[in-house]
């Protein structure tokens, strides 16, 4: 006689969970993609949309079930249409899109490559810079595309087997930065094939995405369904699967290394962050890459593995004062024990710095712009008027010990300073005190006929005495 044995938990489990997705996936498709809107907020009430309709299935099904939802959710829907140049024909598409868009009472911009790109990557740019500029020509605020689930498990693959990282394996987000939505991900082919034969859509059959020259056609028509029928029959749904699993995780690592940027910065504005180096290379090399990507996404584009790389390679071995460029538009400098990563955009060359002169011992006063940054200088014999300032704002001397006419300006190689100690050369100077090459022209200096008196805000020269009096020479310094 055969012993029954109950069936392993994790068996019934899974077959309540498939259960449960057939009976949602016997629910209508637009009940179901309304019910998604409601959830994840992809669309407001209300909205401005503009539609990325190539003509193909996908798009058509997506036009239409916007379409369906319109009044209920009192969108504004609108179209755009590039043609890539990639096939004889393809401007039969877009007349074909025209009249389809006619017919839906939907208003439509068409959009043209000059030439034929060179591959899916240089399609992929003038497609999204196009449909982008249509969205704003057209006065709507999201712009959707019609991706599904079967071009997240595509596109999975295809960065696994180039060997992509977490961010990567997470695949193509249900939205981006600017604007940019797609609502069909959960939804595959299939449905999507189902739904339109139900409504009876027509659509642009597009023979390239047979041709096997372009490597998603391979994986689409070949690899997967290979794999699917000898080793994996629900590929696509394990891929679907991985991704949201590597979305999480890159969230998590994310958030982590958010939290770990802050506390090795020393300083920051919106164009310039300073970071410490010691710091930085007490992590181990896999946790600073993060950490490196999410300082660097804080002024620009994030790096990918190359420019990680070799960033990391600066980070470690690179000597104080040098910089590289990043792509995108950061550059990275070391300075001492400091990283400095600024947006090169922001590095506007300031005015040519000003040479002011002190005609001789007379009161006056003056301004002066050094590295673009204003100063007032005030000089008198009458040392009183400066008797309540700060003492790193005011030097003073013996006026026989001067050689007039003295100058204030900026630095200048080979210029020397006389200190109690000896004498030292500015630049040696500066690398005593710490301060970075960039940083060094924003100190003006203080000249007469002999050399440099005072750098202000960093050293005054042995000429500078601390006593006043009628035959004490005042020089004071303020920023304005």
């Amino acid at each position: 006689m055969t012993e029954l044995r109950p069936a392993p938990a994790r068996d019934i489990f899974r077959g309540m969970k498939a259960e449960a997705l057939n009976r949602q996936e016997r629910l209508p498709l637009v009940s179901r993609f309304e019910e998604h809107l409601k959830v994840s907020g992809l669309l407001p009430e209300g909205a401005d949309i503009a539609v990325a309709l190539s003509g193909g299935l996908d798009s058509v099904v997506l036009l239409d079930l916007l379409l369906t939802l319109r009044k209920r959710w009192r969108w504004t829907i609108s179209a755009a249409h590039f043609d890539h140049r990639m096939r004889q024909d393809s401007g039969e598409d877009a007349a074909w899109v025209s009249r389809l868009c006619g017919e839906r009472g939907v208003p439509c911009r068409l959009g043209a490559a000059e030439r034929a790109p060179a591959g899916e990557s240089e399609a992929r740019e003038l497609r999204y810079e196009f449909l982008q500029s249509a969205r704003d020509r057209l006065g709507a605020r999201l712009l959707v595309t019609a991706h599904q689930a079967d071009d997240q498990a595509e596109t999975v693959l295809f960065r696994m087997l180039r060997g992509s990282g977490l961010s990567g394996l997470a695949g193509i987000p249900q939205r981006r930065e600017p604007g940019i939505v797609r609502p069909l991900l959960p939804y595959w082919r299939r449905e999507i094939e189902d739904y339109a034969a139900q409504r009876g859509l027509d659509h642009v059959r597009d023979p390239s995405n047979l041709d096997p020259g372009f490597a998603r056609n391979r994986i689409r028509n070949d690899l997967i369904p290979a794999i699917e029928g000898q080793a994996c029959p629900d590929l696509r749904a394990q891929l679907q699967r991985l991704a949201d699993l590597a979305r999480r995780a890159d969230r998590a690592v994310g958030r982590a290394a958010e939290k770990g940027v802050d506390e090795l910065v020393l300083e920051a504005s919106e164009s310039r962050m300073v970071v410490a180096r010691t710091g930085l290379l007490a992590y181990d090399t896999n946790v600073r890459a993060h950490l490196l990507r999410a300082a660097v996404a804080r002024l620009g584009p994030r790096p990918g593995r190359v420019g990680t790389r070799v960033a990391l390679e600066f980070i470690n071995t690179g000597n104080s004062g040098r910089g590289i460029d990043l792509a995108g538009g950061v550059e990275i400098r070391r300075e001492f024990d400091s990283i400095v990563l600024e947006r090169r955009s922001s590095q506007v060359p300031p005015a040519p710095d000003e040479v002011l002169s002190l005609p001789d011992t007379r009161s006056g006063q003056a301004e002066v712009r050094i590295a673009g940054e204003g100063w007032r200088v005030l000089w008198t014999l009458d040392a009183s008027v400066d008797g309540r300032a700060a003492d790193d704002e005011v030097a003073r001397f013996d006026p026989s010990e001067l050689r007039f006419p003295l100058a204030v300006r900026s630095w200048r190689a080979g210029d020397r300073i006389q200190l109690p100690a000896g004498t030292r050369k500015l630049k040696k100077l500066f690398v005593d005190r710490r301060v970075g090459l960039r940083e060094r022209g924003k100190f003006p200096v203080l000249v007469d006929g002999s050399g440099v008196l005072w750098v202000i805000g960093l050293a005054k020269g042995a000429r500078a005495v601390a006593g006043e009096g009628d035959e004490v020479f005042s020089v004071r310094f303020q920023r304005v």
